[in-house]
């Protein structure tokens, strides 16, 4: 394919599952060699989440504020600074953006030449992958019972939208399409049979040479085995019992369990990922088809073969007494994981703490952020 052109602003759009986590990871980990070799990816971190969240974009967990509008106009502001160099901001929460939204970000990221990078993925890979994010972030349903809502007949369910609704990939190209053209759109069919596939098409987007991105494991966004989300379910139907809020939960659970799980070589038996329940298949199937028509007829470049969203999986059968099974050294992995992000949240608990009985401020307001500190 040919490069975009020096000065081009890539606006990376996910969508949530599409491997956008590996290539914010590689290209924030080579931003200095990108940078000598006319690429620019916006500093301080990977994904600048509280930018996208200030312009209103879903994405916020449970019980954060929207951030002030000032996280966006500082992406805004460092992003137009930047004179002929090709422009990287990747951010799955854009894939949620609605028609008003995109146009303010491609205004806003886009310069004078902006490009949209979308990906689309296999139905039988995805759905799995979206339950697990969904155990990851707290909820204790089964994948049975999930898929019944997400595939069922109320559109109005949040899973369903959050599935599917942004998962559409004729809405979505048509959506940013209206926004830029035609010509300004790329859409990259993820092969789920080679992982590196991704990040070899952003470097020829980015006229980068070959293996220079490269995959970093414990900060991608690899699946978890069937028993790992399994696990995690079961801890989260513990917790659901016992009122531990879901934010509180999924913050531990991703900083022990989850990145010790990403980080190890080491996996756990059975499926690779939840498996279908039969009467699912023929849905996933005939969407996976309309899908690949659609992408091979939509006029938009595209990038990867049409025919990796037909691909079906053989199917999995689940004995009724299977019991998920978890290696003791990945479980004692997570664990001290768990204990190591505790330690270091009491630790920087107690110096701020510190730092704000130091200030000069009136006692009774010392004392109610430091509650609430200790509350954390």
């Amino acid at each position: 394919m040919t490069a975009f052109e020096p000065g081009a602003h890539v606006i990376h759009i996910g969508p949530h599952k599409t491997g956008s986590t590996a290539v914010q990871v590689a290209l924030f980990q080579q931003r200095l060699d990108l940078l000598e070799r006319g690429v620019y990816v916006p500093q301080h971190k990977q994904r600048r989440r509280q930018a996208g969240w200030a312009l209103g974009l879903e994405g916020i967990p449970a019980g954060v504020p929207r951030p002030p509008m000032h996280r966006w106009n500082g992406l805004v502001a460092e992003v137009g600074a930047v004179d002929g160099l090709r422009v990287c901001v990747s951010n799955e929460d854009f894939g949620r953006a609605s028609p008003e939204q995109a146009r303010q970000l491609v205004e806003g990221l886009g310069g004078d030449d902006p490009q949209i990078v979308a990906a689309v993925r296999n139905f039988d890979r995805l759905l799995p992958s979206l339950w697990q994010e969904r155990v990851k972030a707290g909820i204790d349903t089964g994948y049975e019972d999930w898929l019944k809502v997400v595939l069922g007949d109320d559109p109005t369910a949040w899973e369903k939208r959050d599935a599917l609704g942004f998962h559409d990939v004729q809405q979505m190209v048509e959506r940013w399409v209206e926004v830029v053209g035609v010509d300004r759109f790329t859409l990259v069919v993820i092969d789920d049979a080679d992982p590196a596939d991704l990040l070899t098409h952003f470097e020829a987007m980015l006229d980068l040479p070959a293996g220079l991105l490269k995959g970093h494991p414990a900060e991608s966004n690899r699946g978890l085995t069937y028993a790992e989300a399994e696990l995690l379910r079961t801890f989260n139907q513990l917790a659901e019992k016992a009122e531990v809020p879901r934010p509180l939960r999924a913050r531990y659970l991703n900083h022990g369990f989850v990145r010790a799980f990403k980080a190890s070589k080491q996996r756990s038996p059975g499926p690779s990922s939840a498996p279908h329940p039969t009467w699912a298949w023929e849905w996933i199937q005939a969407e996976n088809a309309a899908r690949a028509d659609y992408v091979e007829n939509c006029g938009v470049r595209v990038l990867g073969s049409a025919d990796s969203l037909r691909v079906m999986r053989d199917p999995v059968q689940i004995p009724e007494d299977w019991t998920p099974q978890v290696p003791i050294e990945l479980i004692a992995e997570g664990l001290f994981e768990l204990l190591t992000k505790l330690d270091a949240d009491k630790k920087n608990t107690a110096a701020r703490i510190e730092q704000l009985e130091a200030r000069p401020v009136p006692q009774s307001l010392r004392g109610r952020v430091a509650r609430r500190l200790m509350g954390r």
